[in-house]
């Protein structure tokens, strides 16, 4: 007879500073979990008495489950060292965290805990998170934190720091891990220089460089979002931005140039290429500087000040009058989409969300047109590279078809497939959907973009122009097929480079701050990644 394993011991820490409002809940839920062998670590950072109340009354009703801790003289040291003051009491074979804001579905840990049992080799699961905005206002829209791979890939390091440091949206939030014990004491060794912002981060950077994750496609981790998080703080005080430069990543990004030397994967040549263009805006000196002048000023101002000069500056801008220059002609600047003026502004955003996604380029690619994205993007993970044209006597092709009706390709046969500005040119674009899902194997990913805002082709393809798309129709379109769940979709662009498009305005007629803003009111480009999940984990 077979003896069941037994259950590993999963430490739970949970950090906490003047917490009240929604301390209870987030205890409550880890208490809650249906995977019962949980010790649950309150590590006080100096808190008010009302919020370390609240932790030493849950720490005397259940005191073989949670334990009270405190810095010697109930000393306010930061997060970080709050953090690690759990770590140094934890006994748990796994470790896990949650702020004192946030909650788990009590399926959570029991899902984490099966999935890194059944892949030994991994080091750490990294999970999605839920930006939970719907807890205080139901009219708010709520969203699942992305993924760099679909659910069940191990990732060998450095891959999730590369990839986090391509595009910061791939970052797990510390809800959504759960760690190998085994790997902190020699990892968790951070400066104090992370008392807030990115210590997180710093953390995962250390156990990133040193050992595989597998990544989880559960979803039972709730980020709350409110004003008085530690996050939404620094935003107001001008030291944070999720997608602007700002003080705190620099600082981050500073301490991984002298960190990562020190490392075993310290000198992966696309983790190094990957830092030095995330610090690319730190290393130029002018708008981010400028911008950090600004954000002192702002920080000195009172909020109530701030709120009149927007709405002035607000007000002054719809009142001027518009001066139309060389745009007042019913002749668009170009009819070759920018091409002769310097290259098309589209695909800035294309080659944006390739670069942030070429991590899943890789193994046998298939890309419609020809293969260069794949080669730019996959490189050497690239083992195969397929190219499809809807008629032959095109170089590279491997593969005619129309996606629309394709018997010919085969069946669970790519790893990623690279489409660029092809499906609005498939009248059939449910049946083309099928196709893409079938042919790709399981864990196998879809790269996609679409036409939002943008003139129609002026050439042959002009006769089978058919759909512009939104962000909603595409992930209606995908999530069909693929599961709501496993569908991303983003929109790149705003009113300038819209307009700029439309009138065939080149790349280069434009400048870098004006291309990074995102008006989601002006979708001028639509991209969608869609995960084939596997079998084993959904």
């Amino acid at each position: 007879m077979t003896v069941a394993e037994p259950s590993p011991v999963v430490s739970v820490v949970m950090p906490f500073w003047d917490a009240v409002d929604y301390f209870d809940d987030a205890i409550a839920s880890v208490l809650a979990q249906t995977h019962a062998d949980v010790e649950l670590l309150l590590c006080d950072d100096g808190s008010a008495p009302a919020s370390t109340a609240i932790a030493q009354r849950w720490a005397a009703q259940q005191p073989s489950r949670v334990r009270y801790l405190e810095h010697r003289g109930h000393a306010h040291r930061g997060t970080a060292a709050t953090r690690d003051l759990g770590l140094a009491a934890a006994t748990g074979e796994l470790v896990a965290f949650l702020d004192a804001d946030d909650v788990w579905a009590p399926e959570h840990l029991a899902h984490e805990v099966a999935l890194l049992r059944s892949h030994p080799e991994a080091g750490l699961v990294c999970g999605q998170a839920f930006d939970w905005f719907t807890w205080d206002d139901p009219t708010a829209t709520d969203r699942w934190l992305p993924t760099p791979w679909p659910s069940g890939t191990v990732v060998s390091p450095p891959g999730m720091l590369t990839a986090i440091l391509r595009r910061g949206a791939y970052c797990t939030p510390t809800c959504s891990l759960l760690i190998r014990r085994s790997l902190l004491p020699e990892a968790w060794r951070v400066d104090g220089r992370f008392t807030t912002m990115f210590e997180d981060q710093a953390l995962l950077a250390t156990v990133h460089t040193t050992a595989p994750a597998v990544i989880s496609g559960s979803r039972t981790a709730y980020y709350r979002q409110h004003p008085g998080s530690t996050s939404a703080r620094a935003m107001r005080d001008g030291t944070y931005h999720p997608s602007s430069p700002n003080a705190s990543m620099e600082r981050f990004l500073r301490w991984l140039e002298t960190y990562l030397p020190t490392t075993p994967t310290g000198d992966d040549p696309e983790l190094r290429a990957a830092l030095e263009a995330a610090m690319a805006p730190y290393e130029r000196s002018g708008s981010y500087r400028w911008s950090r002048v600004r954000a002192g000023v702002v920080r000195r101002l009172p909020e109530r000040v701030m709120w009149v000069l927007r709405g002035v500056r607000r007000r002054a801008r719809s009142m001027a009058p518009v001066r139309m220059g060389s745009l007042r002609h019913v002749e668009p600047l170009s009819r070759a989409f920018g091409y002769d003026r310097g290259g098309p502004i589209d695909r800035f955003y294309i080659e944006r969300f390739l670069q942030e996604n070429s991590p899943v380029i890789a193994g046998r690619v298939l890309e419609v047109g020809d293969a260069e994205y794949t080669r730019r993007f996959g490189g050497d993970r690239v083992t195969h590279a397929d190219v499809l044209n809807v008629r032959g006597g095109f170089p590279e092709t491997t593969f005619v078809a129309d996606l629309a009706d394709a018997p010919g390709l085969p069946s669970d046969a790519f790893d990623c497939v690279v489409l660029t500005q092809v499906l609005q040119m498939v009248y059939d674009l449910p049946a083309a959907a099928r196709t893409l899902h079938r042919i790709l194997r399981p864990g196998g990913v879809l790269l996609a973009t679409f036409p939002g805002i943008s003139p129609i082709g002026a050439d042959e393809w002009a006769a089978t122009w058919y759909w512009a798309l939104t962000p909603l129709s595409a992930s209606r379109l995908m999530g069909e097929e693929f599961g709501a769940e496993n569908v991303e979709v983003r929109s790149y662009g705003n009113v300038l480079t819209s307009v700029a498009f439309l009138e065939g305005i080149g790349l280069p007629e434009l400048r870098s701050h004006e291309l990074e803003v995102v008006d989601p009111q002006f979708p001028m480009l639509i991209a969608v990644r869609a995960n084939k999940p596997l079998s084993s984990d959904r």
